[in-house]
Parts: C-alpha cells; structure tokens; sequence
C-alpha cells in the first residue's frame, strides 16, 4: 500500500514535468514561428528592393555609354577636327595665294 500514494505522487510529478516541458515546447515554437514571419517578411522586402535595383541597372545599361564607344566617338571628333583643321590650312593657302 506504501507504493501507490509514492506510484500516484511520482505520476503526478510527471505529469507535471511532461506538462512543463509541453509548455516551453509551445513557447518556442511560437517564437520560431514569429521569427520565421518577421524573416518572410524581410525576405519579401529584400526581393523588393533587389527587384528595384534591377530594373534601374537595366534602364542604364540601356543609356550608358561604353568605354568603346566613347573611344569611338573621341576618334570620330579628332578625325573631324583634323579635316577641318586642314581645310581651314587649305583656305589661307589659297587666300594668301590669290593676294601675292
């Protein structure tokens, strides 16, 4: 008879620890959850904003200049400012020619 009140007392006392260990079990989950939320919601805003950046770099990329064709265009404006350059040489010459 000794060993049912002490059989009764240790399953309450599990019964408690198995309770308490639900419990915390619970709390923790719960606040895993909530962390997984917050992380959701931050991933979606980070998607966002990458989104954002992508359509900006892509808006100019399409109206950058290249190192290429600014070396391009620097050539063209030097080629043109050679030939008149030489025109202009070409006019005195022939302006003082007329004179002399």
């Amino acid at each position: 008879m000794d060993e049912t009140p002490n059989l009764a007392l240790a399953l309450a006392e599990l019964r408690g620890a198995v309770e308490l260990g639900f419990e915390r079990t619970n709390s923790s989950t719960a606040l895993i959850l909530l962390r997984l939320d917050q992380l959701d919601d931050k991933h979606a805003e980070l998607a966002k904003h990458v989104e954002q950046l992508q359509t900006r770099l892509a808006e100019v990329e399409k109206t950058a200049v290249t190192t290429t064709q600014l070396t391009e265009r620097t050539r063209q404006i030097i080629a043109i400012v050679g030939v008149l350059v030489t025109l202009a040489g070409a006019v005195v010459a022939l302006i003082q020619l007329t004179r002399g």
